[in-house]
């Protein structure tokens, strides 16, 4: 993952009057722990970390944090949670955790698709995207700033697993199930909707003969009563 710098700096009591006040100011709260030290305040430049963010393909990433006010001035850390307001989307508070770079982290990491599935380019199947965030642990030197997944040989019916990704990424370990879905190919609309017709057209076929079968067996009673 590519080295990514932001300066922010110690603020003082958290409270609803500062947080307004940092508002104004152009600045969001933020909180820096970790390594069993003492949490920290911070106040962190609104714009510079939504430009950060917006280039960035997850909200987990490896900043080197300078600190105004603090002995140590830079810390590496990883961006824990990011709130937002659930409405207008603005940024509510960042959770920043210190780390080292050599030491063993747990993060999400989005997964990438790329290709195109010769399902879908010569059958016109439909490429359906699983889950789009990967649990794993490695070190933070090692963390990975998506997890690319080339999907050209898929064909109609095919999966990749998280499975397939552990020859890719042997330095990572997967920490959710392996059988868990990241892309799949399946049949053209129009084959599905001629597939549950058929189905339809045999179900409703097979109903009319064991109605009959039942009438039959209804009047073969009555004849020997």
């Amino acid at each position: 993952m590519k080295s990514i710098r932001l300066t922010a700096r110690k603020r003082g009591e958290a409270s609803r009057k500062n947080v307004h006040k940092l508002r104004k100011q152009g600045e969001i709260p933020g909180v820096l722990y970790g390594h069993k030290k003492d949490p920290v305040h911070l106040a962190v430049p609104e714009h510079e970390f939504w430009t950060i963010l917006h280039n960035a393909t997850s909200e987990h990433l490896i900043i080197d944090l300078d600190v105004e006010g603090m002995e140590m001035d830079e810390y590496t850390t990883l961006v824990r949670d990011v709130q937002h307001h659930p409405v207008s989307g603005d940024l509510l508070h960042v959770d920043f955790q210190r780390i080292s770079i050599d030491e063993n982290i747990k993060v999400g990491v989005p997964v990438l698709l790329t290709g195109t599935s010769r399902g879908v380019k010569e059958f016109g199947g439909i490429l359906d995207h699983g889950v789009r965030e990967v649990m794993i642990s490695t070190t933070a030197a090692k963390v990975p700033e998506y997890l690319e997944i080339d999907v050209t040989p898929l064909m109609i019916g095919e999966t990749i697993h998280i499975w397939d990704l552990v020859k890719l990424y042997p330095d990572i370990v997967f920490l959710d199930q392996g059988h868990i879905n990241l892309a799949h190919v399946s049949p053209p609309k129009k084959l599905e909707d001629v597939t549950e017709a058929v189905e339809g057209e045999e179900e409703a076929a097979e109903g009319a003969e064991g109605a009959e079968e039942d009438e039959a067996a209804a009047k073969e009673g009555g004849e020997e009563a």
